[in-house]
């Protein structure tokens, strides 16, 4: 299903023409003022949106979503950008790390004048800067899954971990027949959701887990952690994180001879998985995912538009989907932004009026219905699985379980 946004390609381009407006191709940087107070119906422009997240350090493979983000909004603005105004994305490296998320959280908006804040990377980080952008008034589509990183000002474009934890768990269950199921988590706004996710689904289903082991990401050594897992008997082990950490835990497992069932959420379904894990996952890793597969025959808008924007990347990596998702949505709040500024740059504040009430859903999207009360996600998951190294959908879209929000 086309955007709404590419519908009005014959509108936006003549708007373009009739005011001389330079159609600027999506790019980094920073772009001078005018988000504020934003424009009139005459004054079309620029619209510049800010991202944190991984360009650099131990998570860059998190940076990938930027080449999602960036495809969607360079379609876009080929397509004559939205009633003539064009996106430009300004981005800060992080490197994951939220005692430097603020400092460049900063720099984009007081220094890029940016109007949003469209795909900041991880909770944690996510987190540390939510108190200063509400207090600048700037609306935030964070591109993660943690129903903590919602306020006022603040919505998700995906369903959260607690759900999607409860549906990997639910078809390990029913599916796979695991009766045995662990969790291990971290202690943050990425593992605690999920461990209410999972342990709540559990409970529908008159399972106590094994164990509920708690673990510290970073940490090299994960010895003790899967010693622990091991030792609960579990067959079936619900894990959520980034690739590299995932990697980490499935590799220390196997080399104590430990090789159960894993249920993971879509930060790790990427290539780096695969690679990191040193040959020790195939068959006996699954995932629940948002997101279509890259190679999906519904994704070729999607292949065609990363092909042009980013040559060399992997559409089948989930974290570039991501971004292409949170991208559309973004789109969607600003266009109906413009649509309150009568066609101009919309304010900072038309922005985040925009958001309450956004509905919206593709081929990418599964029903977003943003409101007062709902500002994440209800929507439906892939059931995933790797097969000689490639990833393949193990079941079309299925609704997710309706697990509580976890409370931070």
């Amino acid at each position: 299903m086309e955007s709404r946004v590419l519908a009005r390609r014959t509108r936006g381009v003549i708007a373009a023409l009739a005011t001389g407006a330079l159609l600027v191709t999506a790019g980094c940087g920073s772009s001078d003022g005018g988000a504020e107070t934003g424009g009139s119906a005459s004054e079309k422009g620029e619209i510049v949106l800010g991202a944190t997240g991984p360009l650099t350090g131990p998570a860059a493979s998190l940076g990938e979503l930027y080449k999602g983000m960036q495809a969607k909004f360079d379609e876009i603005n080929r397509a004559g950008g939205i009633d003539g105004n064009t996106i430009k994305l300004a981005i800060k490296d992080d490197q994951l790390n939220p005692a430097t998320t603020p400092g460049v959280a900063r720099q984009l908006v007081e220094g890029d004048d940016i109007s949003m804040m469209c795909g900041t990377a991880g909770s944690p980080t996510t987190v540390s800067i939510m108190p200063y952008l509400k207090a600048r008034n700037i609306a935030l589509v964070a591109a993660a899954g943690s129903s903590e990183l919602t306020d006022d000002n603040a919505y998700l474009p995906l369903p959260t971990y607690p759900s999607l934890a409860a549906g990997v768990t639910k078809h390990g269950v029913e599916e796979m027949g695991k009766r045995s199921v662990a969790i291990a988590y971290t202690d943050d706004a990425v593992g605690n959701p999920t461990l209410a996710g999972a342990t709540w689904q559990l409970e529908q289903m008159g399972i106590e887990p094994v164990a509920t082991v708690k673990f510290n990401g970073v940490a090299p050594d994960q010895s003790a952690t899967v010693a622990k897992l091991k030792s609960s008997g579990a067959d079936f082990v619900v894990i959520n994180n980034t690739a590299p950490i995932v990697a980490g835990i499935i590799r220390a497992a196997a080399k104590i001879g430990y090789k159960p069932q894993w249920g993971v959420l879509w930060p790790a379904l990427n290539r780096n998985l695969v690679e990191l894990s040193g040959g020790t996952i195939d068959d006996n890793v699954i995932f629940a995912s948002p997101f279509l597969l890259g190679d999906d025959d519904r994704a070729s808008g999607f292949r065609e538009a990363l092909k042009a924007s980013s040559p060399n990347a992997d559409a089948t990596d989930s974290i570039v989907m991501l971004g292409w998702v949170t991208a559309t949505a973004c789109a969607e709040v600003i266009e109906r932004a413009v649509e309150a500024a009568g066609g101009g740059k919309p304010s900072r504040e038309q922005i985040v009026e925009a958001m309450p009430g956004l509905t919206y859903s593709d081929d990418y999207i599964s029903n977003l219905r943003w409101t007062e009360e709902n500002h994440t996600v209800r929507g439906e998951a892939l059931i995933v699985g790797i097969e000689g190294g490639r990833f393949k959908a193990l079941t079309d879209f299925q609704p997710l379980p309706d697990a509580p929000e976890h409370e931070g």
